[in-house]
């Protein structure tokens, strides 16, 4: 499972917005450390700060990856209109 567990790499998102503007990530894939492609479905968004952070947006997420339940963060920033997994937390 450490093969996957790459941080702060670009991930191909697809995500859902609101009538206003609100973001919500739904799943992802990117390739882990071997080259394989990975597909995460976000089971649930903890925390946005969508109108605090005016650089992007950080998204505290929880799926399961390997049978395993995980909490991380995603990061949007609006300047390169990029989302990469930022880390994985206990």
């Amino acid at each position: 499972m450490e093969s996957i567990l790459c941080v702060d790499i670009p991930v191909q998102m697809i995500s859902c917005t609101d009538t206003n503007g609100k973001i919500t990530p739904l799943w992802f894939r990117f390739a882990d450390r071997t080259g394989e492609i990975v597909t995460v479905t976000i089971n649930k968004v903890l925390s946005d700060n969508q109108d605090k952070n005016k650089v992007g947006i950080n998204f505290s997420c929880t799926a399961t990856i390997c049978g395993t339940e995980k909490n991380f963060s995603l990061r949007y920033s609006f300047f390169s209109h990029e989302w990469r997994i930022a880390q994985f937390t206990a």
